[in-house]
């Protein structure tokens, strides 16, 4: 477990951070030495954040929280931020192995699931990242675990401490949703006749208590509440759209986030495309349990196998966003069909099992040299350090720079940097030192055309004064020195 953590720890000093983690990481910042949750790199002038100096309501406030009083004992740091998700990971990984023993009542299928997630790309590389759906993970298969296992003996208290997983998973993040919908699945499947109304009552409490606390922080502010959420839930539901969201959805949660499409800057070898045998794995332990009436005839694995059923559906055709991060929520339980299927399989055919336990192995290896690479990369030190450093050199402190928010971790937060991939667009504020890189980029792609023409002619003013590891700087031009 120690040699796990470490190893995790140096993916984590070894990733140049990304504007999700500083968003909320100066928000929790702010509310641990301030006490309130606003930000200072955002353009209030801008359509996007209204109210963002004072109140940040575009990430739900639990999260905020824990990572205020994480501040107070771990200090505020990119790696401190990170080693929390470490943490919240290795709870996930204690909740699956629980939900796995009591589904199947067997350590040895328990431990294989928890192994084999605790050994995936996207699990170590969600764990080394400074997101909150490990988080929101965690506790929504702590929900599924804690019912389990105290349903038989305590259903009132299964259903209370449940619920108030899922209280804290959705005022973290709204994929909380898709645990809610897992648990009372769960629910109905083994207690329906046991659910009268003062279980009702009492499963939503927590409802009440939650949703009391974050409404009376809501309207402190509520148009910029309004705003915010707007802006940050445009086209996150799929529904209304079920082919082209299955498309997007084997596109780029498949086919991209396993090395096949594009990859992210400075992770160009073609060995990147090995992330793709955990795919056959997958499918592997999915078509196994379907097709053995032995393992769909069991209570547990049926009911494991539902829950993956609605995992899937909800991330393939309700959340529409489609990234990676959210792979932690469904990948889970895909290794889980696979350890199911391997251990099932080795104890009817001894050699069979043998050679799919082998090529589940050689998959964990592929992974873990995955994650291996990248630390040896360390695009931290060799691409995001030097760029800062240089930016440090030659911005004044009263100097205004523009870059993405994750920049503030090594440049700082205060010196002047504002967030406006627009370049002043709405605020009509010229930067004196631009910092473009992949983010910038791919904004500058997808913008409306007005925009993206505004930022070409502001760029065409500005000296490229550095170009390397994939970042840029620029500098206004006849700035004095």
């Amino acid at each position: 477990m120690a040699g796990y953590v470490a190893f995790l720890v140096e993916a984590a000093k070894t990733r140049k951070p990304w504007n999700d983690e500083a968003m909320s990481a100066d928000a929790a910042y702010h509310l641990s030495t301030r006490g309130d949750t606003g930000v200072n790199f955002f353009d209030e002038k801008a359509p996007y954040f209204p109210g963002i100096t004072r109140h940040t309501y575009y990430i739900f406030p639990f999260q905020l929280g824990v990572l205020a009083v994480w501040y107070k004992v771990a200090g505020f740091s990119l790696l401190s931020t990170r080693v929390l998700s470490i943490l919240w990971t290795l709870v996930m990984l204690g909740a699956l192995y629980g939900l796995l023993k009591i589904l199947s009542r067997d350590r040895l299928i328990a431990g294989t699931a928890a192994v084999l997630v605790a050994l995936d790309y996207q699990v170590m590389l969600g764990a080394a990242f400074g997101r909150y759906d490990t988080l929101v993970a965690a506790l929504g298969f702590s929900a599924y675990t804690i019912y389990l296992a105290l349903r038989e003996r305590h259903f009132r208290l299964a259903l209370l401490f449940g619920n108030c997983c899922l209280v804290m998973a959705g005022t973290t993040h709204p994929n909380g949703l898709l645990f809610f919908i897992g648990f009372w699945f769960t629910v109905f499947w083994f207690d329906r006749k046991r659910l009268r109304w003062s279980e009702a009552a009492l499963a939503a409490a927590p409802y009440i208590v939650g949703g009391t606390i974050w409404a009376i922080f809501i309207f402190q502010d509520f148009p910029a509440f309004r705003g915010q959420l707007l802006m940050n839930s445009e086209g996150r539901v799929g529904l209304l759209h079920p082919w082209a969201t299955l498309l997007r959805e084997l596109q780029i949660r498949y086919v991209t986030a396993f090395g096949l499409g594009a990859h992210s800057a400075g992770h160009q070898s073609p060995l990147v495309r090995l992330k793709a045998v955990s795919l056959v794995m997958y499918l592997i332990g999915i078509v196994g349990c379907l097709s053995w009436g032995k393992i769909r005839r069991h209570a547990g694995f049926r009911v494991l196998l539902i829950l993956t059923a609605i995992h899937w559906f909800y991330l393939t055709f309700y959340e529409n966003m489609k990234f990676s991060y959210y792979l932690v929520f469904l990948l889970p339980l895909y290794w889980s069909l696979a350890a199911v299927f391997v251990v099932s399989l080795w104890r009817a055919l001894p050699r069979a099992g043998w050679v799919v336990a082998c090529a589940l192995a050689l998959a964990s290896l592929i992974q873990v040299g995955g994650i291996g690479a990248r630390i040896r990369l360390d695009d931290y030190a060799n691409s995001y350090l030097p760029a800062v450093e240089f930016l440090r050199q030659h911005a004044g402190p009263n100097q205004q720079v523009n870059a993405a928010c994750s920049f503030g971790f090594g440049y700082g937060f205060d010196r002047n940097l504002m967030d406006d991939p627009t370049l002043g667009y709405y605020s009509g504020r010229k930067p004196d030192y631009i910092v473009a890189e992949e983010i910038y980029d791919g904004w500058w792609e997808s913008v409306e055309p007005e925009i993206g023409q505004y930022c070409k002619k502001m760029l065409a003013e500005y000296d490229l004064i550095y170009d390397q590891a994939f970042y840029r700087v620029y500098r206004r031009r006849n700035l004095a020195n």
